[in-house]
């Protein structure tokens, strides 16, 4: 994982601690998708040009379906720290 991955779940987290909406996973997850992808999608219009194969549509899907959980899991670990420390 990059910083920046580790930056937006620390701020998910922040989110989930502050009581923010759940919908805030979804930017999360598509910047996190942006930031692991965006190498890849450099090298595919490099030469030698490689197809967008099944492979990688698959390794891109499950990629979303991770960062989607992890980002989910931040903030529900943030909302669970707001409800241990509130007591």
């Amino acid at each position: 994982m990059r910083m920046v991955e580790f930056l937006i779940l620390a701020g998910m987290a922040g989110v989930g601690y502050a009581g923010g909406p759940l919908w805030w996973v979804l930017p999360a997850t598509a910047a996190m998708t942006v930031t692991g992808w965006w190498t890849k999608a450099g090298l595919l219009r490099q030469h030698p040009r490689v197809p967008f194969s099944t492979k990688m549509k698959t390794y891109l899907v499950v990629g979303i379906i991770l960062d989607a959980c992890l980002a989910t899991a931040c903030y529900m670990a943030g909302r669970w720290a707001r409800w241990m420390l509130q007591g």
